[in-house]
Formats: C-alpha cells, structure tokens, sequence
C-alpha cells in the first residue's frame, strides 16, 4: 500500500442512509431515461428479459462489493479490490474504468438537466447552464461528503417516491391504462432481439456498486457499507419493475422504445396534471442527483489511483479544513465539461456502460480471489459475509460477459476500442507498479498474512498478489 497517509485524515462520518443515497442517487436516473432503449430491440418482452437477466446479475454484485467494501474499508471500491486480490494492471484499469464510467455520466446528467431547464425557461442556453450544474456539483463536493450525500438523499427519495405514489395510482384505477399495448411489437427483431435488448438491461442498475466507494469515509463501514448497498439495490428492483409496468401501459410500445423521458412521457399520457408535475420534478432531480453522486464516486476512484501513484500524487491530498479530496474533485470538472461538449456524447456513455461490464467481470473474480487468499470467516476479516459464494459470483461473471457480448449489435466499435484502450493502460500501469515496487501489507490491514505465504515467504506474497 502507498506511503502516502494523506487519506487518514478522510473523516468517518457516513451513516447508511448515505451509502444508499449514493448508490440509488446514481442509478435511479436510469429508470427515469435510457432502459426504455430495451423496448426498441427486443418489445416488452425483450425489456422485461433484460430487466431480470441484469437485475440478477447486479443483486450478485451488490453482495460482492458489500462483502468487499466491508473488509477492505477503503476508498478507491473496485480498485482497491483489484490491486489487492487480482494484481496491480487489473487495478488501474478498474480504476480508470470507474472514473470513465461516472465521469461519462456525470457529463450525460448535466446535459440533461440543462435541457430540462431550457423548456421551462426557453430564454436559457444550454452550454452555460451545463456548465454551471457541472461547477455547482463539483463546488458541494469540494465543500464535504456529509453535506453532498445528505442532498443526494433527499433528491433522490422525492424522485423515488414519485415513481411510487403514480404506480399506486395507476394500479388502483386513478388513471386510465391500455394493457394492449403489451402485446405491440412483442418481438420487432425476432427472437435475436430479445438478446440484443440485454445490452440496455445494466441501465436499470447502472453504478450501484459505487455505494461502498464511500466505506473509508462510513462511520462504521461493516454495518454500514452492506445495508446502504442492499437497501439501495432492493430499491432499484422495486423501481425498475414499476417503472416498467408504468410505462409499458401508458405509452404505445413503438412511442416508447424511442421516448428521451419515459416515465415524465407516462405521466403525460395519464393527463392528470399533478403526476405531470411530479414526474417532471423527479426526472429533474434525478439527473441532479446521479451527476451529484457520480463526482463523489469518480473523484474518490481517481484520489485512489493517485494515492498508490498509478497517477501524480498531487491529486491525493485532502483538504485540512473540509476532509475531502479536493485536488481529486476539482479535476472531475475540465474531464467531465470536455465530455459533455464533446460532440460524441452517446459515444462516451457506450464507453462508461463498456467501462462498468468490465468491473462486473473483476468485481465478482476479486471477491472469488480474496476468498481464496483469505478464507477464514472471522469478523475481523469478513464483518460481512454473503450467501451462494463464491459459486453465484462465477455466474455474475457469465452473465456480465453475454451482456458485453450483446454490445456488439449496434456499438462493436465502441468495444474493439474499450478492450484496446484497457489493454494498452493493464500493460503500461503493470510495468508503472514493477518500477514503484508498491506494497501490500497485510498486517496493517489487521488481517493475517494470505493462504499459501509459508510457501512462497512473505516478501513475495505481500508484494505479488500478481497478475495470476
């Protein structure tokens, strides 16, 4: 582990509702916008395929990183994990594919946010108001954790809480539905459709596993770090089937499968004003919210990277007065406003959904590693330990690479360049790390040193969790 001590002074103060407002912040704008996309491959059918194939495959995830984040207790989440159950390339290309994943993200929300504000107020232009969401977002983060995670909590329970009550309603017979619509286009690309509809499945779920990249900061991270994951992804599912059933008998299937707003669609085929209102506001604030939680996440992905000096150390320190990243934070925004007025934005977020498949294939093979390196059960090592492991994670993995296989329909450009990109950055941070010879060390950590050391001595163990 790095020298650097810069992240002691990262201030415990994180309850569980915080890690749930972190990781539900993110996601729950892709209930709001972008899984309807599964409509266009595959009809109803196909979304709802895509919906329990990836909600499967992010429950397996949740409990992986709520395992991993409970031992571990530190920042960097999936990095950490790679750099010390997989080895040092593995590391820092999960490392810059977080930080790609949430930044991307992050760029995508403003945008959003901007649109939506010009179409109350026509007079606004889109540039200067995506720039000022960026440096407002970028500015609460730079002031505290506690303080942008309350606001993410708050944001995020109103916008979910408008998708519950127009369920309600809707279920009940406070608004008129068409079930026919079930049954348009069930299948508009065949059966071959119903497995390219998978490729838009991770929008549902997209980022929860961010919510333990907040356990170095949780008051008590082995309490913490699982319930505010669980919660969140119990959430979701309950969400996502909502959002589905919502929008599938509200909106004709071929107006769906293109709509930019969904459930803000829905509520206005319903033609009751006060749902309009409110599912406006939570399609607002939930951009609000995911571009929110994405800064916290990416920043704190990229203060990891720079604390093991995979990337300049500058970015490492904490600021004495706030305890946040702040070097780390304030560089989320040139990336994320070079992003957003790029031009290529559907590119980037094809690039942050590669990014994030690729952490679901090492969230589950570094959570299988840790077992085998550690495998006694104390609560010392694991506070936190999940059903069906390590066989469901072996599962995960499969489903994540046939999700990654889909992308091929549509984005095989995108693909071919994610694994060149990741390729050449696994090569070049592996040569960075033998040049460093940077250290695990197990005994700070608390725990005992890994299965197989009396063989191997404990220089070459501590050191060379390896790329094996």
């Amino acid at each position: 582990m790095s020298e650097n001590n810069e992240s002691a002074s990262l201030v415990k103060t994180l309850r569980p509702f915080h890690v749930w407002a972190l990781g539900v912040g993110i996601v729950l704008v892709g209930e709001y916008m972008g899984w309807n996309f599964t409509v266009a491959k595959g009809g109803v059918l196909g979304s709802l395929l895509a919906m329990l194939v990836a909600g499967t495959m992010y429950v397996i995830i949740s409990l992986c990183a709520s395992e991993l984040g409970a031992a571990t207790k530190l920042a960097g989440g999936p990095y950490d994990w790679a750099r010390l159950f997989i080895g040092p390339g593995a590391a820092a290309s999960v490392g810059l594919a977080v930080y790609m994943e949430y930044i991307a993200l992050e760029a995508a929300d403003a945008i959003v946010v901007a649109f939506i504000a010009q179409s109350i107020f026509p007079e606004l232009q889109v540039f200067p108001v995506t720039l000022l969401v960026i440096a407002l977002l970028t500015f609460i983060n730079y002031r505290g954790v506690v303080a942008a995670l309350t606001l993410n909590f708050f944001l995020t329970m109103i916008a979910f809480i408008s998708i519950v009550v127009f369920f309600f309603a809707t279920a009940f017979g406070g608004v008129d539905i068409h079930p026919e619509y079930l049954f348009q286009g069930a299948l508009p690309n065949g059966m071959i459709g119903l497995f390219a509809a998978l490729q838009f499945g991770p929008w549902f779920y997209l980022g929860i596993e961010g919510a333990a990249m907040c356990a170095e900061e949780c008051k008590h991270p082995s309490r913490a770090v699982p319930l505010g994951q669980q919660a969140g992804m119990i959430t979701l599912l309950m969400g996502a089937a909502m959002t589905l059933y919502l929008c599938s008998v509200l909106i004709p299937t071929d107006q769906l499968g293109v709509s930019v707003y969904p459930l803000f669609e829905a509520a206005q085929n319903s033609g009751m004003f006060i749902f309009i209102a409110l599912l406006g506001l939570g399609t607002f604030l939930t951009c609000v919210a995911s571009a929110n939680g994405c800064v916290c996440d990416s920043s704190r992905s990229w203060f990891a990277l720079s604390r093991d000096n995979y990337v300049s150390s500058w970015f490492s320190a904490v600021h004495p007065r706030y305890n946040t990243p702040y070097r780390a934070v304030i560089f989320t925004m040139p990336v994320a406003i070079g992003f957003a007025f790029s031009g290529f934005l559907d590119q980037v977020i094809t690039f942050s959904i590669v990014s994030g498949l690729l952490c679901y294939v090492l969230i589950p093979f570094a959570l299988i590693r840790f077992r085998n390196l550690f495998p006694q059960n104390t609560s010392t090592i694991r506070p936190f330990v999940g059903p069906l492991q390590p066989y469901i994670a072996y599962f995960a993995i499969a489903i994540a690479i046939t999700i990654l296989s889909t992308l091929y329909w549509g984005y095989k450009y995108n693909l071919i360049f994610a694994f060149v990109f990741y390729g050449i950055a696994y090569f070049y941070f592996s040569h960075r790390h033998r040049s460093l010879n940077i250290e695990n060390n197990w005994t700070e950590m608390g725990w005992p040193l890994p299965r197989g050391s009396e063989n191997t001595g404990i220089r070459k163990e501590a050191t060379g969790i390896g790329d094996k």
